[in-house]
């Protein structure tokens, strides 16, 4: 659902905005794009009914760190060694977060490892899309692809979640839609290695959302995670302004 709203939404903003338009490059790597998204979800709240959701994001968010390890002989990005001490500080900040522990299941992380996989690939095939096509377009056609490997299940959420509308419309257009533009427009701008440390802010800041919305008490080695989070997309951005991005163009 959150999928299709999202598509939706953003194909309604770009056609009030004039900015609809198909693509005449990348058309197989956007379809690609649109079908592995859709399938590293799917894999992912799979391991959510499988495990727990502190192993299934601790394996799931090893994906940007293969992304940020492939992204130099894959795109031939060139970064400083701050992307790579930042990305080491937020794994570790991250793990703090969530802290990993029992209820680990084959199932479940086998699951979660295939998503994060995904999230990787994810990555490295929609970079030079973003560089080449914007932030708006990409976003835009994967979740339109998306939609449509996921439209049996968005059936079923049309049928038994009647209640669920505002959630879904929430999520589907700005957590879904605007986020995704977001995203791929930071992309288009940043290396992937730094992309990489910006994203572990998403496990981390649920600890800051929880204790504002939820009247839930973190613990103190969970701060500390989001601190070592925070610190590490400092010390990421410092080095992100010493950095020459190489991407070749035959990519598209």
């Amino acid at each position: 659902m959150r999928v299709t709203l999202g598509a939706a939404f953003l194909l309604l903003f770009s056609a009030a905005t004039s900015s609809l338009t198909i693509p005449k490059f990348g058309k197989a790597r956007l379809i690609i794009v649109g079908v592995v998204l859709a399938a590293h979800w799917l894999f992912f709240f799979l391991s959510l009914n499988l495990t727990t959701v502190a192993v299934s994001l601790a394996i799931v968010y090893v994906g940007p760190v293969l992304a940020a390890a492939f992204a130099g002989p894959v795109l031939q990005e060139r970064v400083s060694w701050h992307a790579y001490a930042g990305l080491a500080v937020a794994v570790a900040g991250m793990l703090l977060v969530i802290r990993p522990g029992a209820g680990a299941t084959i199932g479940g992380v086998a699951a979660a490892a295939i998503s994060g996989v995904l999230l990787a690939v994810l990555m490295l095939l929609g970079k030079p899309l973003a560089a080449g096509l914007g932030g708006l377009v990409v976003a835009t056609w994967e979740l339109v692809v998306a939609s449509v490997v996921l439209a049996p299940f968005t059936v079923q959420a049309i049928r038994f979640s009647a209640d669920a509308w505002p959630q879904f419309l929430i999520l589907g257009a700005l957590f879904t839609g605007v986020a995704g533009v977001v995203y791929w427009s930071a992309m288009r701008q940043l290396p992937v290695a730094v992309v990489s440390v910006i994203m572990y802010l998403e496990p981390a800041s649920a600890v800051v959302w929880a204790a504002l919305f939820l009247g839930e008490q973190p613990e103190p080695l969970a701060w500390l995670g989001v601190g070592l989070v925070v610190a590490a997309g400092t010390i990421a951005s410092r080095g992100a302004r010493e950095e020459e991005v190489v991407v070749g163009p035959e990519i598209l």
